[in-house]
């Protein structure tokens, strides 16, 4: 049996970060997640460039791990500003997870595939 992946699902692309990277991401000033050494690629199938990941978080910025079939890095970034303006008032506003100029797809529309 074979996955079959339907327009708004997630990569499946992974990757596995060195003791270097994950040492550097749990070094970063004032930082607010638990690295994870493991991560998945948070993009649309099927989208154009590099894999991306969240690999780390302060108050004003964000570290992204990065990665194609033959290298992989982890580049400060920043947020998307979008906004689902589909969301009823009162659950609040939906906020894109991914980085700034991502291709494909918002997480929000991706997340409701």
């Amino acid at each position: 049996m074979s996955d079959v992946f339907s327009p708004g699902e997630r990569c499946p692309a992974r990757i596995e970060l060195s003791d270097l990277q994950v040492f550097w991401l749990r070094r970063r000033p004032f930082a607010a997640l638990q690295v994870r050494r493991h991560h998945d690629c948070q993009l649309e199938f099927r989208h154009d460039g590099a894999h991306g990941d969240l690999g780390q978080r302060s108050d004003k910025v964000e570290w992204w791990v990065r990665w194609t079939l033959t290298s992989s890095a982890v580049e400060q970034g920043t947020a998307c500003a979008a906004v689902d303006d589909d969301t009823e008032e009162s659950a609040g506003e939906v906020v894109c997870l991914l980085f700034e100029g991502h291709p494909g797809r918002h997480s929000f529309d991706l997340d409701q595939v």
